[in-house]
């Protein structure tokens, strides 16, 4: 039997997240809700779907088994405290809340009452991550010590994800995925953040460029840069680790590594006058491969969801990894302690 699900919020993501449900095998596409009368009537149309003005109209009307909560960041905590009232399982959109306590409160809700929470981040979901995890296991680039995730566009950005009273801002926006990505690929027992935040091409009062860097308790260190405001191009994901770099390139994967065990002799030389006034150098044969990034191997979202409530064990993202995410970036906030605005 098909699971009963709603989407609260028909915006940008909320839409897509209508599309996608009311394909899937798993899922009839029962109920909607959006303020805007026009947006509802589309949805009625296109999904045939029962069409609501207010979430809690949707959560009310007793048509549901779970509810994708696709509002503005402000909104999450009431309406997934809510919708857990009503015995509903929550995809909850990220970021999870604006604070960490609201974070908690909404996974404390969840756990009262035995329902299924998870928080949409795609991007650890999609297959290049999943075969990035799958080729630091086979231990070709070594140790992984150091992780760099970054994001790089330019736009004068004037909607409501640049206001601060929104919960707006990139390390809110983008952050929220790339921190969790990162995480995933760490650990979260994380020790020291430093990050600077800046203002400069949006128009709102929220940030549009980011630098996050943290270090765990077992050395990893994880790097966040989001820049909105540069006319070039950067680098995307890379993974250093003690054997070789592995790297991301649009669609495929690419690493570059040595074979410890073909490395040749070398020994510490500790004096302080270099042999033939050289600068020493190292040789090794190192190995190139590209690897096409394979869409078999993304996780789906909403059938991981419905397996959860189904089987009643946990989703692929877990409540508590997700409140690992807000709790860098409000550290990363506090050390940050202002928006230093540099307005072109």
């Amino acid at each position: 039997m098909k699971l009963r699900i709603g989407v609260t919020g028909l915006g940008r993501i909320g839409w897509e997240h209508c599309r996608g449900l009311a394909e899937h095998p798993d899922y009839s596409l029962a109920g909607v809700a959006d303020p805007v009368a026009e947006r509802r009537a589309e949805a009625a149309t296109k999904f045939g779907c029962a069409v609501f003005a207010t979430h809690e109209e949707l959560v009310a009307a007793g048509i549901l088994d779970v509810i994708v909560i696709a509002s503005p960041t402000h909104l999450h905590k009431a309406m997934a405290v809510g919708a857990f009232k009503a015995g509903l399982h929550v995809l909850l959109e990220k970021p999870m809340a604006v604070t960490v306590a609201d974070a908690r409160a909404i996974a404390q809700a969840a756990h009262r009452v035995k329902r299924i929470l998870t928080v949409y981040q795609p991007h650890r979901l999609m297959p290049y991550h999943q075969q990035i995890r799958q080729l630091i296991a086979t231990g070709k680039i070594g140790q992984v010590y150091h992780v760099k995730r970054g994001a790089f566009g330019w736009g004068r950005r004037n909607d409501w994800q640049t206001l601060t009273k929104f919960g707006g801002g990139m390390l809110n926006n983008h952050g929220a995925h790339f921190i969790d990505q990162l995480l995933d690929l760490t650990g979260r027992d994380v020790e020291r953040v430093f990050c600077r935040l800046g203002r400069v091409a949006t128009l709102g009062d929220a940030e549009d460029v980011v630098k996050l860097v943290y270090h765990t308790k077992a050395g990893m260190l994880g790097e966040v840069e989001i820049n909105q405001a540069s006319p070039r191009p950067g680098y995307e994901l890379e993974v250093y680790g003690t054997h070789g770099v592995l790297w991301k390139e649009v669609n495929t994967l690419k690493l570059r590594y040595f074979r410890p065990e073909e490395l040749p002799p070398i020994e510490l030389e500790t004096s302080l006058a270099s042999t033939g006034r050289r600068y020493p150098r190292d040789s090794a044969k190192f190995y190139d491969e590209a690897i096409p990034i394979d869409p078999q191997h993304a996780v789906n979202a909403y059938t991981d969801l419905a397996q959860a409530i189904r089987t009643g064990g946990e989703p692929y993202v877990k409540p508590a990894e997700t409140l690992a995410v807000m709790q860098l970036m409000a550290r990363a906030r506090r050390d940050a302690r202002r928006i230093v605005a540099t307005p072109i």
